[in-house]
């Protein structure tokens, strides 16, 4: 009986076998459709050429920067670049809100009108080296701004518990809660200096809770980043890379030449803006070319400075005829559109409170001429200074220049080395020169006090009205409300507009350029002002 249990079961099995034989040798395409068991609707089974594999990538993404990123540190710390790339902070802007969101504090409140900030910070996140982020982490962050006499600096902090630390500052107001998104109050390990914690520290390299983490670096020519996994599986993401490559390039025509030739897969701006960018009139280019081009509005408008303190441009009807002389249209056009002219403010239209001032810059070159005739001013000799390294600006000088001749004036160029471009911009030796005020979006705050507020040192233009307004903004305590904040931006564009501080040109704007075969979404890129490269991969 045994024997032919055993005889039976062989023979089920072979049958089996065959079965399964047979129904592997069909045609997928010719087979007959199933029933799904929860829908009872038929489906087909997948073909073959349904099936899509998941895209490989190369092991380097190899990025053309135009500064070295300062990992050893400098006289702000760290450069800007590992300052968006390895660190984090403990707030970001939203500006099209006009409101601070949480990123390593979950929230924060304001004590003694603003003075005292205690931040309430998220648990169970980890530096790249494993160890904790937590209060302590942060006043050490603190600290060493404090013992280096870092401007902004906050004036200490204190450690209530494990995860929760009261800021104090000198003065009360809104603005100590913008400094917490700056590039330079981003949370750094105890563990980045030697001795361990110290704020006098040496720093070995910077470690942060963001997605890159160090390996190697050489200054002014490269530095490699591995992704810091802690960072990727907090959000369920897998990186594209496992090294990447920052290439120091300063020159900017070099660093387009090495994307054309494949020696790096991409180019970037430098982070913070303003200087150390692909040039506008290239990206048209590039992209025909079949580059990718990708690229951010962000609040940072080039204006006509002034040496406002001494003659001719310390009478603002003088300003105003600059101002009317200008076609801010005919200047976008120079970088083939794409940047915004400045017609409708000093910021662009989403910085906070811009759009509802109804500001209207005019072009009219007569008016202008008329100004100058009235004052005995016609064929006025007047001085532009512009750095040599920055060609942009020397072809908006060269149409301003015409501009300007059209209206009246006698315009004379310096296109100056940087070094004596500088000392001539610092001992106010100039009439009038090229300049930036705003940034990105982190920045809108940060760069209305270095531009506008009393005494300076990188003002763009001062006085009696702009000042206090721009000290009210940052400093009264009812502006930490932003329907009082709205209320006297307000008032601020309209008194600057009325004194013509400075001649807004155009609004600039954030890129990076990517060879075809990189994958990256442009959401995640520029989620951020700055752009964020934890998305990138070179598909093979």
């Amino acid at each position: 009986m045994k024997k032919l249990i055993i005889v039976f079961s062989a023979i089920l099995l072979v049958a089996g076998c065959v079965m399964m034989a047979g129904c592997m040798g069909e045609n997928p395409s010719s087979s007959t459709s199933d029933e799904n068991p929860t829908t009872g609707t038929q489906t087909q089974p997948q073909t073959n050429s349904q099936l899509v594999a998941e895209p490989q990538y190369k092991d380097k993404f190899i990025m053309g920067y135009g500064k070295d990123p300062k990992l050893k540190g400098g006289d702000w710390g760290i450069g800007f670049f590992p300052k968006t790339q390895i660190l984090e902070k403990l707030v970001e802007y939203d500006m099209k809100n006009d409101e601070y969101v949480p990123s390593l504090a979950e929230s924060w409140e304001f004590k003694d009108g603003g003075k005292t900030i205690i931040f309430h910070l998220k648990k169970g996140i980890k530096f790249s080296d494993g160890t904790e982020f937590d209060a302590n982490a942060v006043k050490f962050t603190i600290d060493r701004l404090i013992v280096r006499k870092h401007s902004l600096a906050p004036k200490s902090a204190e450690v209530i518990d494990k995860y929760t630390i009261a800021i104090h500052s000198e003065k009360p107001g809104f603005f100590n809660l913008a400094k917490m998104a700056e590039f330079h109050l981003s949370i750094m390990a105890p563990t980045s200096v030697n001795p361990v914690g110290n704020p006098n520290g040496t720093l070995i390299t910077p470690i942060g809770t963001g997605p890159f983490k160090v390996v190697d670096y050489k200054k002014d020519q490269y530095s490699t980043y591995e992704p810091n996994m802690y960072w990727y599986n907090e959000r369920g993401i897998k990186p594209k890379f496992k090294e990447f490559v920052l290439k120091v390039i300063p020159d900017e025509d070099t660093r387009i030449m090495a994307l054309r030739s494949g020696e790096v897969d991409g180019i970037t701006d430098f982070v913070h803006g303003g200087s150390e960018y692909t040039p506008r009139n290239q990206l048209n280019v590039l992209e025909k070319e079949g580059f990718k081009v990708y690229k951010r509005d962000i609040p940072i408008t080039w204006v006509i400075a002034f040496g406002y303190n001494k003659e001719p441009f310390n009478d603002p009807e003088l300003r105003k005829a600059v101002s009317l002389a200008t076609n801010r249209d005919d200047i976008a056009k120079v970088f083939d559109d794409q940047v915004r002219p400045a017609n409708n403010g000093m910021f662009a239209p989403e910085a906070p409170g811009m759009a509802k001032a109804g500001i209207k810059y005019e072009y009219n070159p007569e008016k202008a001429r008329e100004i100058l005739k009235n004052k005995g001013k016609e064929g006025l000799k007047v001085n532009i200074i512009i750095d040599k390294n920055q060609g942009d600006q020397i072809l908006v000088a060269q149409l301003l220049q015409q501009q300007l001749k059209n209206a009246g004036f006698d315009p004379q160029l310096e296109i100056l080395e940087s070094g004596a471009y500088g000392e001539k911009r610092n001992s106010g030796d100039y009439d009038m020169r090229l300049y930036y005020i705003g940034g990105t979006d982190r920045r809108f705050y940060l760069r209305m006090f270095w531009r506008f507020y009393p005494g300076g040192k990188w003002s763009a233009y001062e006085s009696e009205k702009v000042g206090e307004l721009c000290k009210d903004i940052l400093e009264n305590p009812k502006d930490i409300d932003k329907n009082n904040r709205e209320k006297d931006l307000i008032a601020f564009y309209k008194e600057l507009y009325d004194e013509t501080g400075v001649v807004p040109l155009y609004h600039d704007v954030m890129t990076a350029v990517m060879n075809p075969n990189v994958d990256v979404n442009q959401n995640e890129l520029f989620e951020q002002a700055e752009p964020q490269f934890y998305g990138v991969g070179v598909k093979k």
